[in-house]
């Protein structure tokens, strides 16, 4: 029975989708179907209903997703206790990160961090806040950095690596750009472009919104794109305004490819966590990234900063 298989069925009763778990394992869905198909076939029985369209575990089937946790467990905890053993801060550091910090804030940290200890390496997986949260949960990633902070039940711990701004942006040329101040209505009568349902930015964003009585569906949706940069380049082309987040827009606002409009009566902040486990025995180089994370933390501007010329 190969063990990568396992990783496989975990993940996909956890996310409840093959091409979600494609995505995930950087592999092809005919990769995460053959993989299921030859795990029943090691094993000799049928793990998934596929009678239904949602996918529901058969008794077997639920059987060796019990098994596949303590197999991850046991794995984690000896990777753990072989880490400890080392004494030098080397390896690699596998993180699961959000969209904005892991575009803007995690190579920023890896840059620096990765020039006083040559000897690391690291990988950074981007997913939605949710997917991070679970991956640290389960033992696949020992590092996380996204906008939302995981139940206490799940013995994770978090802190607060930044804040961030949601501001509306648009092309220098667009009508708008000439007023200081607009109200939240007034935006209503242009083309919108904004993140898909699942972005955290946009997720506060509809938060925010709602506060005030107002609704992404009043808006004329243009565009909806995956990550931020999209989003900013199609505000940068005049496709239409957005509202982005503030770290992931400084460059073209710093250069004037696009302009900050104030809305009256309305600020959205947010703010980013590192997660990891609490109390966990970590290796020295979990423990020596963190303690370099909490220093970073403890100065609100770091990410505002010009990077050290030797990143990478």
């Amino acid at each position: 029975m190969n063990l990568d298989y396992l990783i496989t069925f975990r993940e996909l009763v956890r996310l409840g989708s093959f091409s979600a778990v494609a995505k995930l394992l950087s592999i092809s869905q005919p990769a995460v179907s053959f993989q299921i198909q030859k795990l029943e076939s090691d094993l000799g029985t049928t793990l998934i209903d596929r009678a239904q369209k949602k996918l529901k575990l058969t008794d077997a089937g639920r059987i060796v997703l019990d098994f596949a946790r303590t197999v991850n467990e046991e794995h984690v905890r000896l990777t753990s206790s072989l880490d400890r053993l080392r004494n030098d801060i080397t390896g690699e550091l596998k993180i699961a990160a959000s969209t904005i910090p892991g575009e803007f804030l995690v190579p920023l940290l890896l840059g620096e961090f990765m020039s006083t200890h040559p000897e690391t390496t690291a990988r950074v997986d981007i997913m939605d806040s949710a997917m991070v949260i679970d991956g640290v949960k389960y033992g696949d990633y020992k590092l996380g950095f996204c906008g939302s902070t995981p139940p206490e039940k799940d013995g994770l711990s978090s802190f607060k690596l930044a804040s961030d701004d949601i501001v509306l942006v648009a092309s220098p040329s667009h009508p708008l750009a000439s007023k200081s101040q607009v109200n939240l209505n007034d935006i209503a009568d242009y083309s919108f472009i904004c993140r898909e349902p699942t972005s955290g930015t946009r997720q506060s964003l509809e938060r925010a919104l709602a506060q005030k009585s107002f609704n992404l569906a009043q808006m004329k949706i243009r565009l909806v794109l995956s990550n931020t940069e999209a989003v900013v380049s199609a505000v940068e082309t005049g496709n239409g305004i957005a509202f982005v987040s503030s770290i992931g827009a400084k460059r073209s606002l710093g250069l004037g490819n696009i302009i900050k409009i104030n809305i009256k009566g309305i600020e959205i902040h947010r703010d980013i966590y590192c997660v990891h486990y609490a109390g966990d025995e970590s290796s020295m180089l979990i423990e020596g990234f963190l303690s370099f994370t909490r220093a970073k933390a403890a100065s609100p501007s770091w990410y505002y900063r010009r990077p050290p010329s030797n990143q990478y």
